[in-house]
Order: C-alpha cells, then sequence, then structure tokens
C-alpha cells in the first residue's frame, strides 16, 4: 500500500469508528438498552464534541427520561461547534429549539425558531416547532397560521394534520379540527391516541355523540383501559343518555385515579345526570375541594362551612356564571336558617335582587380579586366559607329535599308596578324570548335554537312578544319580525345585559317566557313566571327527572342528540297557543 492510500485509511478510520458507535447506539436504544446507548453516545462526544449526531441522540435519550435541561446543555455545548444558524445547520438548531421548548424556556425557543423560519422559511420542521411554542403560550391564532405553513410544505406528514386539528379545536372550529385529525388517521398516524382521544371529543362537541364514543371507546383499548380516557368515554356516553355504561366507566376510572380533579367532577356530572344525588354531590364536592374553585377561597384560619358548625358567621360566594348562581341561590335560604348570620358574595348585578330576596343575610359583590392579591376585605370577616355549588350537598341529598314553591326571587315592587303601566294596554298574553346564551362554545351553541327557526311559535296569533335576548341581535329581531309579521317589543334604554333589577321587574310581569338553559330561564324560573327551557336532554341539573327540580313553574322542552329542533320549538309553540286559549285578549 503506498503512502497517500495508507495516510487516506487513517484519515477515514476515525470517522468510521464514530459511524460504527453511533449505530451500535441507536440498535441499543431500538432495543430497550437505553442505558448502554447513553454510555456509548457519551464516549462518542467526550472524544468528538463537535459530533452533534451523538449530542442530538443524547439530548432525545435525556428527553426521554424527563431531563430536558441536561437535554437542553448538551446540545447548547455541541452549538459552539456546529456554529450559528444557517442554512446547513437548520436541523440541528431546530432540534435545539425544541429542547429548549420541552425545558420550559419558551422565550428562547420562539426566538431562535423564528431566525430558522427566516433563514429557511421552506422547511418545514421549524415551522411545525414554531407552532407549538406558540401553542404552549396560548397564542392559538399565532400557532395556527405556523403549522398551516407547516402543513402546506409537508402535507404528507401526518402530525403537522395533528397539531393543526388540536389547534383548531381549541379555537372551536370543529368541524375543521376533525377533517385535519381523520386526515391524519389517514396518512398512517392511527395508532396515536392522542390523536383519536381528540377526534372523539371533538365529534362530541359536535353533538356527534355515536361517532364520539365509538372513537372513545378504542382510546379505552389503546391505553389499556387509563382514567382519562375512560373519563372522556364516561362523559360521551353520559350525554347520550347511556347512563349505566357511564357509571360503570367512571367507576373504573376512580379506581384507577380515585384523587384526580379532573375525574371526580366529571364523574360527579355522570350520577347527577343519572340521579344519583348522594354519590353525585359527593363528588362534587371533591372535585371543588381538589381544584380551583375550591382552592382560591381558603384564607388562612378559615375553614369550609359544614352543617356541624353552628354560631359562626358563614360567606357563600358564588362560583360559577350568573346563570348557575341563580340556581344554586334557590339554597341560600336554607343556609340563612341554618347558620346565624351569612354574608352572600354575588354578582354585582344581583346585589339588588339578591338583598331584597334574602333580608337576614348580607349581601355584597364579590369582594374576591385575584388581581389584588386575593381578598380585598382584610382581615376577613367570617369563619367559615362554603362555595354556593357546595350547598345542595348539605340541603338537598336527594329529590324530595327540594322545594315545591313558586318562586324565591323578590322584585322590586314599584319597578314592577311601572312595568305593568307600560305593559297595560299591550293585551294579554304577554310571551318573553331567548334562544342563547353569550357563551358560544360550539359545546353550548349546541344547546340554542336561532330565531329564524321560530316560526311555528312566533306565527301563533294573539300574543304579545317581548325580547329578552340579552346580547346584539337587532338585526336577527327585525328580521323576525319581517319574515312572521310580528312586532317584538324592546326598549332601547334597558340594558337586558347588566340591569338585573329592571329586568327581573320586566320579567315578573310576563304570562310565559321561552328560553335554552340560559340566565333568562334561570331568573325567570327563580321569579316563579312559566317558563319552558328548550335545550338538550341529559343536562346534570335535571337530575335525572326529566323537569327542573330547582324550578317548579319550568318546563322542560329537550331532544336527544340524534334529533333536529323541531319536536322542542313545536312543543313551545303548543304551550303558547295554549296560554292563548286560556288567557285571550
Amino acid at each position: 500500500m503506498g503512502r497517500a492510500t495508507r495516510a487516506a485509511g487513517r484519515a477515514r478510520t476515525p470517522a468510521a469508528r464514530v459511524e460504527q458507535l453511533l449505530q451500535g447506539a441507536l440498535a441499543d436504544s431500538r432495543a430497550g438498552r437505553l442505558d448502554a446507548a447513553e454510555a456509548t453516545l457519551r464516549r462518542v462526544l467526550a472524544e468528538h464534541p463537535g459530533e452533534h449526531r451523538a449530542a442530538e441522540l443524547l439530548a432525545v435519550a435525556c428527553a426521554e427520561r424527563g431531563d430536558t435541561d441536561e437535554a437542553v446543555a448538551i446540545l447548547e455545548a455541541a452549538a459552539e461547534h456546529v456554529g450559528p444558524p444557517a442554512p446547513p445547520t437548520v436541523p440541528f438548531h431546530n432540534n435545539l429549539a425544541n429542547a429548549l421548548r420541552r425545558a420550559g424556556r419558551r422565550t428562547d425557543a420562539e426566538e431562535l425558531l423564528r431566525r430558522l423560519v427566516a433563514i429557511a422559511p421552506q422547511e418545514w420542521q421549524p415551522w411545525h416547532n414554531l407552532g407549538q411554542v406558540l401553542r404552549d403560550q396560548g397564542r392559538v391564532d399565532e400557532a395556527l397560521a405556523a403549522l398551516r405553513r407547516a402543513t402546506a410544505l409537508e402535507p404528507a406528514y401526518g402530525p403537522n394534520h395533528a397539531v393543526l386539528g388540536e389547534l383548531l379545536h381549541k379555537l372551536g372550529r370543529y368541524n375543521s379540527a376533525q377533517a385535519a385529525l381523520r386526515r391524519c388517521i389517514d396518512l398512517g398516524w392511527d395508532a396515536d391516541a392522542n390523536v383519536w382521544t381528540l377526534l372523539g371529543n371533538t365529534h362530541r362537541q359536535l353533538g356527534r355523540l355515536d361517532e364520539a364514543i365509538d372513537h372513545l371507546r378504542r382510546v379505552v383499548t389503546m391505553s389499556g383501559g387509563g382514567a382519562y380516557a375512560r373519563s372522556n368515554l364516561g362523559i360521551a356516553l353520559a350525554q347520550a343518555g347511556r347512563l349505566e355504561e357511564s357509571l360503570a366507566e367512571f367507576a373504573l376510572a376512580l379506581d384507577e385515579r380515585p384523587d384526580d380533579v379532573a375525574v371526580l367532577s366529571n364523574a360527579a356530572y355522570a350520577h347527577l345526570t343519572a340521579g344519583r344525588l348522594d354519590t353525585g354531590w359527593a363528588l362534587w364536592e371533591h372535585g371543588i375541594d381538589g381544584g380551583p374553585r375550591g382552592r382560591e377561597r381558603m384564607p388562612q384560619g378559615v375553614r369550609r362551612w359544614t352543617p356541624d358548625d353552628p354560631g359562626t358567621r358563614v360567606l357563600v360566594y358564588r362560583e360559577q356564571g350568573v346563570g348557575d348562581e341563580i340556581m344554586f341561590a334557590s339554597v341560600y335560604g336554607d343556609l340563612i336558617d341554618a347558620a346565624p348570620d351569612v354574608i352572600v358574595e354575588c354578582d354585582r348585578r344581583l346585589t339588588g335582587l339578591f338583598t331584597r330576596s334574602f333580608p337576614r343575610a348580607t349581601v355584597r359583590p364579590f369582594s374576591f380579586d385575584p388581581a389584588r392579591g386575593g381578598e380585598t376585605v382584610v382581615p376577613p370577616d367570617f369563619d367559615r366559607i362554603v362555595p354556593a355549588g357546595s350547598l345542595p350537598r348539605h340541603f338537598r341529598p336527594d329529590l324530595r329535599s327540594f322545594p315545591d314553591r313558586r318562586g324565591y326571587l323578590v322584585p322590586d315592587p314599584e319597578r314592577v308596578a311601572r312595568w305593568r303601566g307600560l305593559l297595560a294596554d299591550r293585551g294579554r298574553p304577554l310571551v318573553g324570548i331567548s334562544w342563547r346564551s353569550i357563551v358560544k362554545t360550539a359545546e353550548r351553541r349546541l344547546e340554542y335554537t336561532h330565531l329564524r327557526e321560530w316560526g311555528e311559535i312566533l306565527t301563533v296569533g294573539g300574543v304579545t312578544w317581548v325580547n329578552l335576548q340579552y346580547d346584539d341581535c337587532e338585526r336577527e329581531l327585525r328580521e323576525a319580525e319581517r319574515r312572521f309579521g310580528v312586532e317584538i317589543l324592546r326598549w332601547p334604554w334597558l340594558d337586558l345585559m347588566n340591569d338585573f333589577e329592571e329586568v327581573a321587574a320586566l320579567t315578573a310581569c310576563l304570562d310565559l317566557v321561552l328560553a335554552p338553559r340560559n340566565a333568562v330561564a334561570m331568573l325567570s324560573g327563580a321569579l316563579g313566571v312559566p317558563t319552558t327551557m328548550m335545550g338538550n336532554a341529559w343536562d346534570w341539573s335535571d337530575l335525572g327527572t326529566g323537569r327542573s327540580p330547582w324550578f317548579p313553574t319550568v318546563e322542560l322542552a329537550v331532544r336527544e342528540h340524534r334529533d333536529d329542533w323541531d319536536g322542542v320549538l313545536a312543543q313551545a309553540a303548543r304551550r303558547v297557543a295554549g296560554l292563548v286559549a286560556t288567557t285571550g285578549r
């Protein structure tokens, strides 16, 4: 062998040795011999600090065992040998950015990824990772734009569609989300339980419960019966009215995760939906105790109230939306009877109405403000505290404990008299209408009709229609008046969103209210006004009864998940027609 040939062979030997070691590490890793693989990679880096392939493989190994900080340190050390971001080094720096993201250094990761997409705008991997880091920061719209770019550049990579579907799901764009997730599966990524979970939950949000149940049952099998998979399946089964199956899934989920707040809360809803109040309220309470609803308002030295605490000053506070707040206020009278001194903290808009309705309590606006450090009444002027949602466990343990009364909220009599005067020449019956909530998530939209669909109702003759819809709906009202040849009363000066005193007084003058499961229906029922509440069957608040135990004057008009709204709207129209027949003009 000549001198040149021997020199070339010696020159090739180190590179060949590195390649041999890397292949051995890969083989060990695939065979599950992770310690051996890691030892080999560390040996390579000790001998060849600039060997970026070894650094990247070792960083992956560190990240998989949860040591993301070491993964970043390994790649940052290798970066000194690789060099700054440039077209040839984009893949390495993309992996470094991904490690930074997983280590929680999102700002650093975003800064690096933005440099990479500027250097190599046609490379899809940095766009993919940029979308993920923006998603992690809650910047979903920006993340969506990045994932759309990644998907356009590499449409055959299933995870691009998976993350795109996740982002669309977060934005409530469920039809587009299910298309993206289905595309991921069709491309061959059908073994990822997370993708099937997202697809199942997306179908559930769209009201396609049969498909949701099929997909979520698949996830239970794929996950080996994991608690979260069973919890997701249990929710869908409960919403479909398959309650025994739902409760069975939650029993298994709770066996695995008896203290998990999400599983506890979901199981509570299922038990309440099935009418099993004793277990349902107990699970509900555990969910509150372990979750933010219970932790956020527990000043030092103040304990949760129970009926075994006589002689204490109790603060009861709202901890959900105004509709649920009105519903749970049906139990405030019981608390006031059980405790000598009660403070009721409520939505500021309800203070006047609650002060009048609960005269033995101190009523004030909600005083807890996280932006100002929490409690704003310092030191606390109460000995015990209880969320409104905890009261039914003590005072509504079974259906017999729900009082048969017309209403429990008291409108301002002077305002009522003024409204009666304003409406005196309008003729009876007076029927108030509302058709949606301001909470317009896709799941909640499944609970709502559109006013343009109300033809069978609004064409019932001999009715004075009164608008109670509290968001911007003037265009819809005018269209309905034109289409159906009716007048719908409204007053420009009346703030239906915020002036609950006037709204309560107006509602008290009506003969009937038609509304979905929103604050309008809750307020009407709490005032004792006859109400038809329209929505989907199997809502937890019906407590398995097919009626509303909280509001005896409320009649339910519900549909099963496979049905359209025709039957519900027809039932409401019959209620109006019957009222016309008995009231007349």
